[in-house]
């Protein structure tokens, strides 16, 4: 038996090595397990964080629609027009021997009763060469003859049939073989017919040519055909930029609530400093104890990333069906931004290790005697710089306004520095409600004497809930804007406009009987909707002769003055011209008694008006500028009373302007057509309704969750700290009642702080974005904002209330590991 030889000993590194540092992480993963229950709070915050950013790169990659609801598989599309069968026959023919291989989808459109729309019939073949993407069976089989048709949804519900009944089409009783849908295009309503047949005894009288050419074959046949047509290039959305986007962001989030972290594994630090000082005692350098805090991080940050990233993905896959309404197509469930996903799960576990360097770096700096008693460092004040967070924020918003909405790099940039001038401005608004402490009661001054006191890490978490709350808000804010500044918006979602006849400029004659059953009609419908109906009238020449209806008005018409201006020598655009009344004027919101006597229209256009439709057409409106609405279809031009008499025309009903308390449902808009339907009446609803209320609340819902949890973990951190105090406040008599409200305290103010920050932070930023025009952020999201501002500290502070009665064991003695 032979003993060690110096030489074998010194070979050795004097580190220990590899073996060495095995067997400190083998050492911080049995210690993680033992201590699963304090560190289940971070585990949480950091998993629910990638969770949701999981579920937000998903959502954000599968919203944008694709090119193929509206091209299938093919690069072009070209619309034809033609009264003649024949000459669109020849049309068709034109492009099949310019571009070559195409598909023909004949259309004819066929008016819906009661309604102002029409329905689209489409003579298609279910498995055509570009076209078959864009057509799906629901039930029953597609139409194979003449008399049989398909519809969608949304087609059988305006016509009240379903399968296996007859709908009436174009005056041709027809069967309902089956149910179909757009799959990339949800509310697109159509009937499809057999390709090649004559639905409702009549041709097509347009087609939709679908193909699939090279670019210099097609650029060819668009300079030599000059046949009426409408040519589109396929054009896929790109998906990179939003999901990089929210991959940004979500770093953003995860980075900050990294920031909360590293309080927490400072803690956890001060917990295990008996232990780094016999490690330091027994010889391991100050590596070894920064490892032992790093590879907690690294080890948390792997189990957080793992749990977040399934959580994630299983929360997505019955989360997309109720986002494929508000994207409008179909959403396959994994077809994920995996590669993203990846980075993600990466970046989850490098921030709680990157998080945890720097207690780490602190913990190994303390000598081993003062480590082996204990002894907690002082808290390190936070030294914020005004003028650093002042030329962020300048910086910013220069950015944001320069950018017009339109410069991503500017938009992105003056983002990221109004975000980190908040970060700075976070420990300042910290020390600020803390200087206000003396004049608050017992509880309140304790809570903000101790946010001021560890300001670094309350500056980290108020950093970290002033984004989580500020995404949110700017989600509603913006989607908010957009629902009231919607450029294909014709009504809000709550109003109605039901017409007597189809549109002017000639109206149905009512008598004074059928105009009385009509308004009680519509007023007992009003009242259904606790609402009243406001009576519309226009005017019309008395020498104007009256005319016959169209196929929606087969009776005699009379026509109405209009208003609009001229686009060139021999046209006009007109729009709709009503007589101004009291109740107008109280819909609508304008004063009658402002009008001066000479003037003709009260409008809200700009342009150089004139009269139309009647027996002279040069008369110039003398116009007055009344505010008028963003939809197009709201009545924003009004004949005065006075131009009415001095020009001796006179009124005749033309409908009803309803506008409803709320958003109207589908069931009242399938009785507000049924009404107009029985009535001989048309309806206009609004044709695109709002698709941002799921994306806005769920936002809200996620920015309240995780501004929740970095609020428990900041506090839980801020009050593990302060133990020693809750020990002495526990021997001088304090209560369990004083024990709750100064958790609850605590977290309202971090909450209330946060709200603050997040709702003005959100505001400055949209305003320096929409600079040039600030009237899109008049509408304000009163319902989500009022659930953040006043709900989320209420919330926080009650939940802290709750969980802050049981007295733990720590508070009564002191743990000896």
């Amino acid at each position: 038996m032979s003993a060690p030889t110096l030489t074998s000993a010194r070979s050795r590194r004097p580190d220990g090595g590899l073996p060495a540092r095995r067997a400190l992480v083998r050492w911080v993963w049995r210690l993680l397990l033992r201590e699963w229950r304090q560190q289940l709070l971070l585990l949480c915050l950091i998993a629910f964080t990638v969770a949701g950013a999981v579920c937000s790169l998903a959502a954000a990659h599968a919203y944008p629609p694709a090119a193929t609801g509206i091209f299938g598989s093919a690069q072009q599309r070209v619309r034809l027009d033609g009264a003649d069968p024949r000459q669109l026959d020849a049309q068709v023919a034109a492009v099949r021997g310019e571009v070559g291989r195409v598909e023909v989808i004949g259309q004819r459109a066929v008016p819906i009763p009661g309604s102002v729309r029409s329905l689209d019939i489409r003579a298609q073949d279910p498995h055509g060469r570009f076209g078959s993407p864009m057509l799906r069976l629901l039930a029953g089989h597609y139409p194979a003859a003449g008399t049989e048709i398909a519809l969608t949804r949304s087609a059988a519900n305006l016509f009240h049939t379903k399968q296996g009944e007859q709908v009436s089409l174009g005056g041709q009783r027809l069967d309902v073989v089956g149910l179909v849908e757009n799959p990339q295009k949800l509310d697109d309503t159509f009937a499809l017919a057999a390709p090649g047949s004559q639905v409702a005894a009549r041709p097509a009288t347009s087609a939709v040519v679908l193909a699939d050419a090279s670019p210099a074959a097609f650029s060819a046949y668009r300079s030599t055909d000059n046949s009426p047509k409408f040519i589109q290039q396929r054009k896929d959305f790109d998906q990179a930029p939003i999901t990089t986007a929210v991959f940004a962001l979500a770093t953003v989030v995860l980075l900050l609530v990294s920031l909360v972290a590293a309080a927490g594994f400072a803690v956890l630090a001060q917990r295990r400093l008996r232990q780094l000082g016999i490690l330091a005692s027994i010889g391991a350098s100050p590596r070894h104890l920064r490892l032992v805090l790093l590879a907690h991080g690294a080890l948390t940050g792997v189990c957080a990333a793992a749990v977040g990233t399934l959580v994630g993905v299983l929360a997505w896959l019955p989360l997309a069906p109720h986002m494929e309404d508000a994207a409008g197509h179909r959403i396959s469930r994994l077809a994920l931004p995996w590669s993203l996903l990846a980075l993600m799960a990466l970046v989850a576990v490098l921030a709680p290790t990157a998080a945890a360097w720097w207690p780490a770096r602190a913990a190994a700096r303390i000598p081993a005697a003062r480590a082996l008693s204990a002894r907690p460092p002082r808290p390190v004040p936070a030294r914020p710089s005004v003028w650093a967070a002042l030329v962020l924020l300048g910086a910013g918003a220069g950015c944001l306004v320069a950018a017009h909405r339109v410069n991503g790099l500017l938009i992105s940039l003056g983002i990221i520095a109004f975000v980190l001038g908040l970060l700075l401005l976070s420990p300042l608004f910290i020390r600020s409600m803390a200087a206000t402490a003396a004049r608050m009661p017992f509880t309140a001054r304790l809570a903000l004497r101790g946010l001021g006191r560890f300001q670094a890490r309350s500056g980290a978490a108020l950093a970290a809930i002033t984004l989580a709350i500020g995404i949110p808000v700017a989600i509603s804010v913006l989607a908010a804007a957009n629902t009231a500044t919607d450029e294909q918006g014709n009504l809000a979602a709550g109003q109605l406009l039901i017409r007597i006849g189809s549109q002017a400029p000639v109206v149905p004659r009512l008598s004074a009987a059928e105009l009385g059953r009509v308004q009680d009609a519509v007023d007992q419908f009003a009242d259904a909707l606790s609402t009243t109906a406001t009576p519309l009238m226009m005017a019309y020449a008395p020498d104007a002769p009256q005319s016959g209806g169209g196929d929606a008005d087969p009776g005699a018409g009379q026509p109405v003055v209009e208003v609009g201006h001229k686009i060139d020598a021999n046209s006009w655009r007109s729009s709709a011209l009503y007589v101004a009344t009291p109740d107008t004027a109280r819909r609508f919101g304008f004063d009658l008694k402002t009008a001066a006597p000479d003037t003709d229209v009260l409008t809200s256009l700009r342009t150089r008006l004139e009269l139309l439709g009647t027996v002279r057409r040069d008369l110039i409106a003398r116009t007055r500028h009344i505010q008028g609405s963003a939809y197009t279809s709201v009545p924003d031009s009004f004949l005065t009373p006075a131009a009415l008499h001095r020009l001796g025309w006179r009124t005749i009903p033309v409908g009803w302007f309803v506008q409803a308390p709320h958003g109207l449902t589908a069931a009242q808009l399938t009785a507000a057509r049924d009404l107009a339907a029985a009535n001989g009446l048309t309806m206009e609803s609004r044709d695109r309704q709002d698709r941002l209320a799921t994306l806005r609340w769920a936002s809200v819902a996620g920015g309240v969750v995780l501004a929740l949890g970095v609020l428990a973990m900041t506090v839980g951190t801020i009050r593990g700290e302060a133990t020693d105090e809750l020990r002495t406040l526990t021997a001088t008599g304090a209560t369990t009642t004083i024990r709750r409200s100064l958790a609850a305290a605590t977290t309202g103010f971090l909450a209330l702080a946060g709200v603050l920050l997040g709702t003005a932070g959100a505001y400055a930023i949209l305003l320096a974005a929409y600079a040039d025009d600030h009237s899109p952020l008049t509408r304000v999201p009163y319902l989500p904002l009022t659930l953040t501002l006043p709900g989320l500290p209420v919330a926080a502070a009650v939940t802290a209330w709750l969980a802050a009665g049981r007295e733990p064991g720590s508070m009564t003695r002191r743990l000896w590991e």
